[in-house]
């Protein structure tokens, strides 16, 4: 899991979602939708909760979002996530100021995690999410050694 753009996160999954989007349907039925890193908290040992609130946001991209949502409600579709970090860039560290550096977002398509919306009233929606595969293992390049990548956002 590695960091990419959203438009790859969402190809990870198999989906072309429109311009600026937050959520896409697969072919399959499932609701692939990015998460804010920050919306998350572990619930129990293999459950991350997602929880965010759309109120007062009335775009397009939050409209298709809130239609993803109740169709993954009602059908008790899976959930595929996509986990959005924001990351403070500063051109020059020396001259460093909240006012001065601007965000970028990168995005990691958590292919082993699987969830159900839980609830969604319109504005205020939960996500569970559950790890559907063993941890990532990675071998360090002398070879004997090995680290496990857990967590959010790269595994």
């Amino acid at each position: 899991m590695y960091e990419v753009n959203l438009l790859e996160a969402f190809a990870r999954y198999k989906v072309r979602p429109g311009r600026r989007t937050r959520s896409a349907m697969t072919a399959e039925g499932d609701l692939v939708i990015s998460c804010w890193y920050g919306g998350f908290k572990k619930v129990q040992a293999e459950v991350l909760r997602y929880e965010e609130n759309l109120g007062g946001q009335t775009n397009e991209i939050t409209k298709a979002l809130r239609t993803h949502l109740a169709e993954a409600l009602s059908s008790g579709c899976e959930v595929r996530v996509i986990v959005a970090v924001e990351m403070a860039v500063v051109a020059d560290p020396e001259k460093f100021s909240p006012v001065v550096a601007s965000a970028r977002t990168s995005y990691y398509a958590r292919t082993d995690l699987v969830g159900r919306v839980c609830s969604f009233d319109g504005e205020h929606f939960t996500v569970e999410f559950r790890r559907t595969e063993p941890p990532v293992q990675e071998t360090v390049a002398k070879g004997t050694r090995s680290r496990r990548r857990v967590g959010l956002p790269g595994g």
